[in-house]
């Protein structure tokens, strides 16, 4: 069938290499300029010139038209010659694509030319070229309104990240009076552009509207969230922190918060970040429905949910319930997050619950009804205001305060705040409710009954010197950098120091003093309850003094108190409290047993088996042995800087983890501040994604909104009725 098709096409069947290599010669049309080169024409190839190289043979071209392929005609090489029938077979032999390619791809050829220019005008219009559209190169007038448009958009992005970092309220009541335009509209005082912008562009164009404002809100709350979730995942755990409240317009929304580790570049110190991530509105209080709106809350935000080790909320049943509590859940869906309970809480609780001795019961709620009627009656503040100005000494110890305090259930210091301000202004509080009684204030009178009583000024001093010692801690507690290790130490620190007052006899002579000076300008005489020995409800305890009395029923039981409520809620003992004995200065006392229960403990995270881990903590142990006492680290931070992951990974594991461990909530809760200021009366209509964007921008406010990627996120979302030009 072959040689059929051979005959049919008028072509002969090739029987040497030569025959191959031939160009045959039309029948039709025949020009002397279509015939193969001679072999006249070709240089004479002698057999002691056999090892001539394949690229001078090809190096000779026909002559011809133009369009003669740059090849020889192979037709002109002899068969005799050895080293060119390897030559002839060879290319026989190859891919003929690339005698095409050389063709197109030869410098100086016209394809090559058309090709260079093509793809020069695909990079030139691409996102990704760095030069500017040619329709910008050859009209001046779109150049120039392109920057035009630009500095417009900047001006506007710089006025909401100024009213958002500020928590400045944007809109008002007509868009002409909001605080936006009028900070536009004194930034257009110093600008031409956009001052003409904002009176000679088109409404469509204007790029003021309330959907323009909160599109660019959520770029840039988006940018500073991308940013805290990026540290997040570059750091190896981290801990999730929420907590939930009520909003202006009653919507329960949940503070979602991160606690994760982040090394300086330059210093490569390690630092604790505890950052506000999100606000999120819950349609259900149950722990089924938080725990999975916080992980899909993670998920969304791109965090590795995995890495989580730690968990912290305050102690509501719905968070931290033993089965169905949201750590329970969560704790089914990431194994290795452990909840820890909140430690400003549980000193809160330690405080309450002692507090509710009979005496000092009666005090706190005497203090929070006298300090009410005051803060909310303009003529008996006026008279607390009189008073105060004509008592300088009073004024002087009020330390600028103006005003009494008043307790709050969950403001950890302010109960010892209230007590303090109100054994400070004492005499002017007894001289307004005086002034008041004898304008004919009844209530008045029955406020001044009441706190001029021994039995009142004893329960208020004690009841102020036993809080007073927990003020510094519940601040301390608050703070980022603390981490789990120093506020145990922190707490037994308070709770020796309890215990130090209590068999010292001087501390109880000089409150009882304190008390006595403090009635005797007012005729208060020192006494105590009369004894019945058939009284079974009363504290009946057996004393010959009024001091002796205060002291074995007021003082002792109070202070007692306070210390089992601290032990109980604030020293906890959990197995991964077991990573104190790494520090450099007790690492040496470690026992085997010790080793192994952490060990087990951290066992997920480590990359070793138990005998390995031993041979590293007896390095570690080696290393700080031969090291000074002065030169060891004293806390985890500074333990961690020492640590070098490569010499000892499983001890920067577990030093790691142990610094993720929250120590309270506090930055739930100052993100909740922030929200009392954002979602007033008059902006409770805000959606959550305004809110949330706006509470990143007021919170993060020392962060670095880089302004050109807003305006290049803004553009490239959509088609813009305004030409900025490519990014």
């Amino acid at each position: 069938m072959a040689s059929k098709r051979n005959e049919k096409d008028g072509k002969s069947k090739w029987k040497t290499i030569d025959s191959f290599f031939t160009k045959p010669v039309s029948t039709e049309t025949k020009d002397s300029s279509d015939e193969p080169i001679s072999q006249q024409s070709l240089p004479e190839f002698e057999s002691d010139n056999a090892t001539a190289s394949c690229s001078s043979v090809l190096a000779v071209t026909s002559k011809g038209k133009a369009n003669t392929p740059p090849y020889p005609d192979m037709s002109s090489l002899h068969d005799s010659n050895l080293q060119m029938t390897e030559v002839k077979m060879q290319l026989l032999t190859s891919n003929w694509n690339d005698v095409n390619n050389y063709r197109h791809t030869r410098e100086g050829s016209p394809h090559f030319q058309y090709q260079a220019m093509a793809d020069n005008f695909v990079h030139i219009n691409s996102k990704d070229s760095a030069d500017e559209a040619i329709i910008y190169k050859l009209s001046e007038f779109k150049k120039t309104q392109v920057l035009k448009n630009r500095h417009v958009l900047l001006k506007i992005i710089e006025t909401l990240l100024l009213c958002g970092k500020q928590n400045i309220a944007i809109r008002g009541h007509t868009p002409e009076l909001s605080n936006f335009m009028a900070v536009l509209n004194s930034k257009a005082q110093g600008d031409d552009i956009l001052r003409d912008h904002l009176a000679n562009s088109s409404s469509r164009a204007k790029y003021t509207s309330p959907d323009i404002q909160n599109e660019i809100i959520n770029i840039i709350g988006n940018q500073i969230r991308t940013s805290i979730v990026e540290n997040c995942n570059n750091s190896k755990f981290f801990t999730l922190i929420a907590d939930e409240t009520t909003d202006t317009s009653t919507r329960e929304q949940v503070s979602v918060c991160l606690l994760y580790l982040e090394r300086d570049t330059i210093t490569n110190k390690v630092s604790i970040k505890e950052d506000f991530l999100d606000f999120v509105m819950a349609t259900s209080t149950t722990g089924e429905h938080l725990a999975e709106l916080l992980i899909e809350t993670l998920i969304s935000a791109d965090i590795i949910t995995m890495n989580m080790r730690t968990q912290g909320y305050d102690g509501a049943a719905n968070m931290s319930g033993k089965y169905k509590g949201v750590q329970a859940r969560i704790c089914e869906m990431v194994p290795g997050a452990m909840y820890v309970h909140c430690k400003s809480h549980c000193l809160n609780l330690a405080i309450v619950h002692s507090c509710k001795d009979s005496s000092v019961r009666n005090v706190m709620s005497t203090v929070q009804e006298v300090a009410f009627s005051f803060d909310y009656s303009s003529k008996k503040l006026q008279a607390f205001y009189q008073e105060l100005d004509s008592d300088a000494t009073t004024k002087e110890n009020m330390d600028k305060r103006t005003k009494l305090r008043t307790l709050c259930e969950t403001r950890w210091t302010s109960r010892a705040d209230a007590l303090y301000t109100f054994k400070t202004s004492f005499p002017v509080v007894v001289h307004a409710l005086e002034r008041l009684r004898e304008n004919g204030d009844d209530k008045s009178g029955q406020y001044l009954a009441s706190i001029t009583r021994f039995e009142f000024v004893i329960a208020l001093v004690v009841s102020e010197h036993i809080l007073q010692s927990t003020v510094y801690l519940s601040k301390y507690l608050q703070g980022v950098e603390c981490d789990l290790l120093e506020a145990t130490k922190e707490c037994r620190t308070v709770i020796e120091m309890l215990r130090a007052e209590r068999s010292d006899e001087a501390v109880w002579n000089e409150i009882y003093q304190t008390a006595l000076d403090l009635s005797e300008p007012f005729d208060i005489v020192e006494n105590m309850p009369r004894r019945c020995g058939r009284q079974t409800t009363r504290a009946n305890h057996p004393a010959n003094t009024p001091k002796q009395y205060w002291k074995v029923s007021l003082y002792f039981p109070f202070i007692d108190h306070m210390i089992m409520e601290l032990e109980s809620r604030l020293i906890s003992s959990e197995n991964r409290f077991f990573a104190q004995y790494l520090l450099p200065r007790v690492v040496e006392n470690v026992t085997n047993d010790q080793i192994t229960t952490l060990f087990e403990t951290y066992e997920e995270d480590l990359t070793c088996n138990l005998d390995e881990f031993k041979r590293e903590v007896a390095r570690w142990r080696t290393r700080w042995c031969i090291t000074p006492r002065d030169q060891m680290p004293t806390s985890l931070c500074e333990t961690l800087d020492a640590v070098s992951p490569v010499l000892y990974p499983s001890i920067d594991t577990i030093l790691s983890i142990m610094l993720t461990m929250p120590v309270t909530s506090a930055t739930a809760e100052r993100s909740f501040s922030v929200l009392r200021r954002l979602k007033t009366y008059v902006r409770s209509t805000m959606n959550n994604d305004r809110l949330s964007s706006l509470a990143l921008m007021h919170i993060h406010r020392d962060f670095n909104v880089d302004i050109d990627k807003v305006m290049e996120k803004f553009v490239s979302s959509k088609t813009r009725r305004a030409d900025f030009g490519q990014f």
